[in-house]
C-alpha cells in the first residue's frame, strides 16, 4: 500500500472568504474526490481543532492507494488538479508525506 498524507496552513482570508471559511471549503472539495478517482483505497481529510503552539496546519488529508503508480494516476485526474490549483492559491504552507506499508 501507498500512503499520501499532506498538511497545508491557509491564508487568513482569501477569495472573500475567511480562514474558517477556506478550510470548510478546502474539505468540501477534497472530500469529493473519492467520488471521481477509482485509485482510491481510503480517503480521510479533516479540519484541524488543535488550539496549542504545535497546532500550525489547518487542513490535512490521509490517503491510500494499493500501488505508487494507482497514486500516480490518482495525481493525473482534472478534478484532483481542479482541487490543487484552488488549494495552492489560498495556502501559505503546505507538507507532504509519502510511504509504503
Amino acid at each position: 500500500m501507498y500512503k499520501h498524507l499532506v498538511f497545508w496552513k491557509l491564508k487568513e482570508s482569501a477569495n472573500g472568504m475567511s480562514n474558517t471559511e477556506l478550510r470548510i471549503e478546502v474539505k468540501k472539495r477534497l472530500d469529493q474526490l473519492p467520488n471521481h478517482i477509482s485509485e482510491i483505497v481510503s480517503y480521510e481529510t479533516a479540519i484541524n481543532i488543535g488550539n496549542y503552539g504545535a497546532s500550525f496546519f489547518d487542513v490535512s488529508v490521509i490517503s491510500a492507494f494499493k500501488s505508487e503508480a494507482d497514486f500516480w494516476a490518482y495525481t493525473k485526474y482534472p478534478v484532483h488538479d481542479e482541487v490543487v490549483s484552488f488549494i495552492q492559491s489560498i495556502q501559505i504552507d503546505e507538507q507532504i508525506v509519502d510511504y509504503e506499508f
